[in-house]
C-alpha cells in the first residue's frame, strides 16, 4: 500500500480519538497565505507523534498545493543536524514533486540528492547544498544551521509553492546530548521569517522562552473516558482479553488515557493471558508493565536522574505535588547552581513546571509512581518486590474504594428514564436526527444553523408508561427495545394516542446496517400490537452509529440519537431555561454527568470533594471556586448524612458538568422534610435549626442552593456558574 512508504504509524483498528487535532492541523496547513505557528503541547506518549505523522499523510496524498516536509528532532547538534534536516526536507520536497513516497524511506547521502535535484531541474535545492558543503568544510556549524533551516524559506520564495513543516519533539533542539550548541535559536531565527510550522513538545519551555512570534498553543490531554473505554474494550477484542466495562473505565482513569499507556497495558494482559475482569488482575499486570514492562521502559527512556540527591529532590517534588526552590535547597542541603541545573533537566524532561520560584510536578501518575520506586529502592533499599506489594495493596484500597462508590446506571434505563419525562415539550429536531447532528458536531460541540425556524422543532408527547418488548417478542436478538405510551397536542382521546418504540444499543460499538435493519424488521412486527395508533420509531446508541446504519434509518423516518444528543436532549428536558437557550445558542456543548455514592463513614465526604475538584479544574474553574465548591460540597454530605432516616445508609452524588455551570445534586436517604402546602420543597429555614448556619454558608459560596424533596428522601441541589476570563474582566469593570 502507498501509505505504508510513508513514516510509520500504528494500525488503524489501535487509533482513536485525536481525529478534530488531524483535522485542525490540516486546515491549518492549506492557508499559506496566513502563515501560522502552532504548538502541539503534551506529555509523553500521548499521542503528538501519532498525530504530526497522520496529518502529514493526509496532506501528502489529500491536496497538492503545500510540501508538507515531517521532521523529529533526535537530540543532537552541530553541522550533524543541520545535515540530517536538510536531507529529510530535500527527500520530502523530491517525494511530493514526483508522488512518489518512496525516496522518503531511502537513506541517501548528500551527493545522490544533489544529482536527483539536478535531474528535476531544482537548481535552487541544489545550491542550499552546495553552501551545506562549504560550511561542513570549514566547520561552521552556525552557517550550516541557518542555510538547513532557511531551506523552506528560500525554496518557497524561488518556486512559489508553500512548505508546510511538521517538527516533532521540538524540545530536543533546546538541549543537545553531544554538548553540541542548542540548535534552537537558529531554527526560531528562520522560522518567524515565513515559513508556517506546527511542532510538538512535551516542555512548556518552548511557549515560555518566546522564541517565536505569535505562537499558537494547543493542548494535548488524555483521551478521554468514554474513547479510553472504547480503546482498550477494541484492543481487549483484538489481543483475546477477557474484561468488564467498569474495571476498564478505572484502568483509564488510573492510566490518564494515555493511549501508549494503555495499548502497553492491554498487550502486557494478553501476553501473560490475564483477563481484566477484576481489579486484582488489573493492578497486578498494571505494577509489573511499570516496574519491568513497557511502560516502565518509555519513561526510564527520558527520566533519567544521574544523583541520588538529584533522585531526593525529584520524589519530593512528585509527592508533595509543588515546592518552592527555597523549600528544596533548605531540605536537601544543595546549592542554588546544583537545583538549577537539576530542575532545567526534569523540565527538559517535561516532568516539572517552574514559574516565579515555584516548582509543580507535571509529569502524570505513572511517572509520579516510577519514580516512588526508583526511590524506595535506591534510597532507602527496599526490595523491588516490596515495593511492589505495596502499590498493590494501595491500589487495590483505592480501587475497590471507587468502585465501591461509583454508580454506572445501565443506558437503557437512562432512555427508559428519558422518556417517561417526555411531557409534550418540544425540542429541536436536530437532537433526534444522528446525521445532521453529527455533521455539525465538532471538537465536542455542535454547531448551529444559521436560522432556525418553527418547523425545525419536534413537539414531543405525553409519555405515560414504558414498558420492555419483551411480552410480545421471543428469542429476538440485537438492540433492546422499548415502548413507551402517551398522547399528542395535550388531547387524550384514541385519535392522539401514539406510541414510540425505541430501539437502545447498550454495547461499547455503534449501531451498525444490521442492528438498523434487525430494528427496522422488528418494529414492523411491533407495530401490529398497536393498530391504528400513532407509531413513531427511535434508535439510541450510546457510541453513535456508522454511516451506513445512518443512511438506512434516514430512509426509513427513523429518529436516531447517540450519547451526546441524548446528554443535551437531557438537559432541555429537565431545565426549561437551557431549553430557551438552545434554541437560540449557535453552540451546543452537551453536558457530562458523573455519579458517585459514599457510604455514611468518617472522612467519606472528603471522595466527593476530591471528585468534585478533578472535575472543576477539567471544566476550568479557578483555584478560588474550586475551593467554594468543595466547601459547599463537604458541608452538603454532612448535612445529608445527619438528617438521613437511615444512619448507616449512603449520600447519593450527581455532579452535571454544562458549558455555563456545575450543578450537584446531594440526595440522602430518607430525610423527613415536610414542605409547605403547594409548594415542591422544603424551604430552607423549615430544616431543623441545628445546621441551619450550613445552608447560609452554602448560600454564600455557591451561586444557587435549593432544597428538593424527592422519593423517600430529599435532595440538595448546588450550582456554580462558570465565568470565563473574559466574562470575570467585564464584570468587574
Amino acid at each position: 500500500m502507498k501509505d505504508r512508504l510513508l513514516f510509520n504509524i500504528c494500525p488503524e483498528g489501535e487509533f482513536f480519538g485525536r481525529l478534530s487535532e488531524i483535522n485542525y492541523i490540516i486546515e491549518r496547513a492549506k492557508e499559506p497565505a496566513h502563515p501560522s505557528r502552532t504548538l502541539l503541547l503534551g506529555r509523553r506518549w500521548t499521542g503528538k507523534t501519532e498525530i504530526l505523522r497522520r496529518a502529514h499523510r493526509e496532506l501528502f496524498w489529500g491536496q497538492g498545493s503545500v510540501v508538507p516536509v515531517y521532521y523529529q528532532f533526535r537530540g543532537y547538534g552541530g553541522i550533524s543536524a543541520a545535515e540530517d534536516f536538510l536531507k529529510e526536507f530535500i527527500k520530502q520536497y523530491l517525494a511530493f514533486r514526483k508522488r512518489d513516497p518512496e525516496a522518503i524511506r531511502q537513506e541517501l547521502p548528500l551527493e545522490r540528492l544533489e544529482k536527483l535535484l539536478m535531474d528535476s531541474d531544482s537548481f535552487g535545492l541544489s545550491e542550499i547544498i552546495s553552501i551545506h558543503n562549504e560550511a561542513k568544510r570549514g566547520g561552521d556549524t552556525s552557517a550550516a544551521l541557518k542555510n538547513a533551516y532557511g531551506a523552506p524559506s528560500l525554496i518557497e520564495a524561488r518556486s512559489g509553492v508553500p512548505v508546510y513543516l511538521l517538527l516533532d519533539d521540538i524540545d530536543k533542539a533546546s538541549v543537545a546530548d553531544d554538548g553540541a550548541p542548542a540548535l534552537i535559536d537558529a531554527l526560531a531565527g528562520a522560522l518567524n521569517a515565513s515559513t508556517s510550522f506546527i511542532a510538538s513538545s512535551s516542555s512548556k519551555g518552548i511557549a515560555e522562552a518566546g522564541l517565536f512570534s505569535h505562537l499558537e498553543v494547543i493542548e494535548l490531554k488524555g483521551l478521554g473516558d468514554d474513547v479510553s473505554v472504547a480503546m482498550m474494550a477494541e484492543l481487549c477484542r483484538k489481543y483475546g482479553v477477557e474484561s468488564e466495562s467498569e474495571v476498564l473505565s478505572y484502568a483509564a482513569g488510573r492510566l490518564e488515557h494515555n493511549p501508549m499507556h494503555i495499548k502497553s497495558l492491554i498487550w502486557a494482559a494478553s501476553r501473560a493471558g490475564v483477563s481484566l475482569k477484576d481489579l486484582k488482575n488489573l493492578i497486578g499486570v498494571y505494577a509489573n508493565e511499570l516496574f519491568d514492562g513497557n511502560i516502565g521502559c518509555l519513561l526510564r527512556s527520558y527520566i533519567k536522574v544521574k544523583t541520588l540527591n538529584g533522585l531526593r529532590v525529584l520524589n519530593y517534588i512528585a509527592r508533595s505535588g509543588s515546592a518552592s526552590e527555597e523549600e528544596l535547597i533548605e531540605k536537601f542541603k544543595c546549592g542554588k547552581e546544583e537545583l538549577k541545573k537539576l530542575l532545567d533537566e526534569f523540565s527538559a524532561a517535561g516532568i516539572v513546571e517552574e514559574g516565579l520560584g515555584s516548582i509543580r510536578w507535571a509529569g502524570g501518575r505513572a511517572a509520579r509512581e516510577y519514580i516512588s520506586y526508583v526511590f524506595e529502592t535506591r534510597v532507602k533499599g527496599r526490595s523491588p518486590d516490596e515495593v511492589k506489594s505495596s502499590l498493590v495493596r494501595d491500589s487495590l484500597k483505592e480501587g475497590f474504594s471507587l468502585k465501591g462508590a461509583k454508580v454506572q446506571p445501565r443506558f437503557k434505563e437512562d432512555v427508559s428514564r428519558l422518556l417517561r419525562s417526555f411531557n409534550g415539550q418540544k425540542v429541536l429536531k436536530v437532537l433526534l436526527r444522528n446525521p445532521v447532528f453529527a455533521a455539525r458536531f465538532k471538537n465536542g460541540a455542535y454547531r448551529a444553523v444559521e436560522s432556525r425556524k418553527e418547523e425545525d422543532e419536534v413537539l414531543l408527547p405525553q409519555v405515560i408508561g414504558c414498558f420492555d418488548s419483551l411480552r410480545w417478542e421471543r428469542n429476538e436478538t440485537g438492540p433492546a427495545v422499548i415502548i413507551a405510551q402517551g398522547f399528542q397536542n395535550n388531547r387524550y382521546d384514541s385519535g392522539n394516542e401514539v406510541v414510540w418504540i425505541t430501539g437502545v444499543k447498550e454495547a461499547l460499538s455503534p449501531i451498525n446496517l444490521g442492528d438498523a435493519e434487525s430494528f427496522i424488521r422488528r418494529s414492523l412486527i411491533l407495530k401490529e400490537n398497536f393498530r391504528g395508533l400513532r407509531i413513531a420509531r427511535w434508535m439510541v446508541g450510546g457510541e453513535g452509529f456508522t454511516a451506513e446504519a445512518q443512511k438506512r434509518l434516514e430512509a426509513e423516518g427513523v429518529y436516531s440519537t447517540d450519547s451526546a444528543q441524548m446528554r443535551i436532549l437531557k438537559e432541555s428536558l429537565e431545565d426549561k431555561g437551557a431549553a430557551e437557550r438552545l434554541k437560540s445558542s449557535p453552540r451546543i456543548v452537551p453536558n457530562k454527568e458523573f455519579e458517585v455514592v459514599i457510604p455514611s463513614s468518617t472522612k467519606a465526604e472528603l471522595v466527593a470533594a476530591k471528585a468534585v475538584e478533578e472535575i472543576g479544574t477539567e471544566m476550568g474553574f479557578d483555584e478560588n471556586s474550586i475551593a467554594q465548591i468543595k466547601a459547599a460540597l463537604v458541608e452538603s454530605c454532612i448535612n445529608a448524612f445527619e438528617h438521613s432516616k437511615i444512619k448507616s445508609g449512603k449520600v447519593f452524588l450527581k455532579f452535571i458538568a454544562g458549558e455555563d455551570r456545575l450543578t450537584i445534586h446531594v440526595q440522602n436517604s430518607g430525610a423527613e422534610l415536610d414542605a409547605p402546602a403547594g409548594q415542591g420543597a422544603a424551604p430552607l429555614d423549615s430544616l431543623p435549626k441545628k445546621r441551619g448556619w450550613g445552608f447560609e454558608l452554602m448560600k454564600g459560596l455557591m451561586d444557587e442552593v435549593r432544597l428538593e424533596r424527592v422519593h423517600n428522601g430529599a435532595k440538595i441541589v448546588l450550582v456554580k456558574y462558570l465565568m470565563r476570563k473574559g466574562d470575570r474582566d467585564d464584570k468587574e469593570a
